[in-house]
């Protein structure tokens, strides 16, 4: 297999990778992480606007964010970048087990 060939298809299983986890996004819910001084009134003015229907407290400034109006997770990590309050988002991804 030549170097071009191997190249095209680290970059399909890559996409493969992303579209399966992308199918395995929670819509509408997303893993929010305040910095320290922040609170989550910091949540609520920056995605106020998408209807915040809950934000549950996970522990460690981490909180569960759900939206009745998801703007998507690129939306989303875009506007968490633009303020200091925040230090990451992520789309929830649900987890099945596997049975035997």
């Amino acid at each position: 297999m030549t170097l071009s060939w191997l190249r095209v298809l680290v970059a399909a299983l890559g996409l493969a990778s992303c579209a399966a986890s992308q199918a395995n996004r929670v819509p509408g819910e997303y893993i929010v992480t305040l910095a320290p001084h922040a609170g989550t009134a910091a949540i609520s003015h920056l995605y106020g606007r998408f209807a915040i229907r809950s934000i549950q407290a996970l522990g460690n400034n981490v909180y569960l964010v759900e939206l009745s109006q998801d703007p998507g997770p690129a939306v989303m990590e875009r506007l968490g970048r633009e303020k200091a309050d925040i230090e990451a988002v992520q789309p929830n991804y649900g987890y099945r087990t596997q049975r035997r």
